[in-house]
């Protein structure tokens, strides 16, 4: 999905360059500093096992949040093939893309523990 996430900024969403490129970073830190959260709720409140299985959905949703934001047909209520509401769009990536970091920094710490349990 990184590979694509600056083009589906600039193509559909129609941003500028230097905007779809900071958005693209801002996700990609929020991907890196999340673990942090992740590692917290796993050692102190739910386990790795929970963890990974509840922010597994939670990262689901946001994969799937994203794949429906970019249907055109949801706010295309003329069917001339362009969003009438862009916002709803915008606002529909921004939640997949919340969604995504943060099952991502549920997954990151407690997958890599797993690999220490083995041994």
């Amino acid at each position: 999905m990184k590979a694509v996430l600056v083009l589906y900024f600039k193509y559909f969403l129609n941003w500028e360059d230097d905007f779809a490129v900071t958005i693209y970073h801002t996700f990609v830190a929020l991907c890196y500093l999340t673990p942090i959260l992740g590692a917290i709720i796993a050692d102190s409140w739910l386990g790795k096992f929970k963890t990974i299985i509840y922010l597994s959905i939670v990262y689901a949703v946001g994969q799937v949040v994203m794949a429906v934001s970019a249907i055109h047909d949801i706010t295309d209520t003329n069917k001339d093939g362009v969003p009438d509401n862009m916002t709803f769009h915008i606002a529909l990536s921004m939640v997949g893309l919340i969604l995504i970091a943060l099952g991502t920094g549920g997954i990151k710490p407690c997958v890599a523990a797993f690999g220490g349990d083995q041994f």
